[in-house]
């Protein structure tokens, strides 16, 4: 035996193991699923927090929706009793109604002309 076909024999394949080539590229297949599968996590991961960061601001703007209506509603009633108080303080200052208490209930007198009326004698005699 040359060193050439020495060589060459160490070079070849078997033939018993003519078909586990095969084997050798289920390490490299497991390697691009398994890098699939990391590109594929990655990808939902990323669509999962997106999708959770979306709910996230759709339940505040909800909540601060819900709190404007609130808000809307207890002003609308604020300003239906305060249209209450004008109508109710416009009745309690007619000054018909305040002369028949001041003379009803009070026992007051609408007051005279001359009392109500000054002169420069009752001015000047002040002094």
């Amino acid at each position: 035996m040359s060193l050439r076909t020495v060589i060459h024999s160490a070079r070849r394949t078997p033939r018993s193991l003519k078909h586990q080539f095969r084997w050798k590229l289920v390490p490299g297949f497991i390697w691009q699923s398994m890098q699939s599968f990391r590109i594929t996590l990655l990808i939902w991961g990323l669509v999962t927090a997106g999708c959770i960061f979306y709910l996230s601001q759709w339940m505040n703007y909800r909540q601060v929706a819900h709190r404007i209506d609130l808000l809307e509603s207890y002003r609308s009633k604020l300003v239906s009793q305060l249209e209450l108080l004008e109508v109710e303080k416009s009745y309690l200052t007619r000054p018909q109604r305040l002369e028949i208490l001041a003379g009803g209930t009070m026992l007051m007198q609408t007051p005279k002309s001359v009392q109500y009326r000054l002169s420069w004698v009752d001015v000047s005699s002040s002094e």
